[in-house]
């Protein structure tokens, strides 16, 4: 069974990245060919947006569409890595850096051995 998609988490990105860019939800509305209200509806999760509004927004935003999935099950492991992941890393210094890479180092050993024990149960 598919998860549901989460309208609430693309509501959140779409207001943050609006607010990035300084953008009223009149001036992204106007953009994108809907008004004010509704794009308040869309961020708060209590409209659905779709598909082609969420290109649209994309567009306007300038983000890649896959940005706006990112806090969904749909985000792919490489968007999550170039545009969360690789933003935070770059504004770290070399030793956060290598205290970076042990933590994941650690991570992974656990992811290993919850598989493990997962798949001999």
């Amino acid at each position: 069974m598919q998860p549901d998609v989460d309208f609430v988490k693309i509501g959140k990105r779409i207001k943050s990245a609006r607010l990035e860019k300084g953008l009223s939800q009149a001036d992204l509305g106007a953009s994108v060919g809907c008004s004010n209200n509704h794009m308040s509806h869309v961020e708060v999760g209590q409209t659905k947006v779709s598909l082609t509004m969420l290109l649209k927004i994309a567009y306007a935003l300038d983000k890649d569409f896959d940005y706006f999935l990112l806090d969904t099950p749909y985000a792919k492991n490489e968007s999550l890595i170039n545009s969360e992941i690789a933003e935070k890393l770059q504004q770290c210094n070399s030793t956060t850096l290598v205290t970076i890479s042990k933590m994941i180092d650690i991570l992974l050993e656990q992811q290993k051995m919850t598989l493990s024990e997962q798949h001999s149960e």
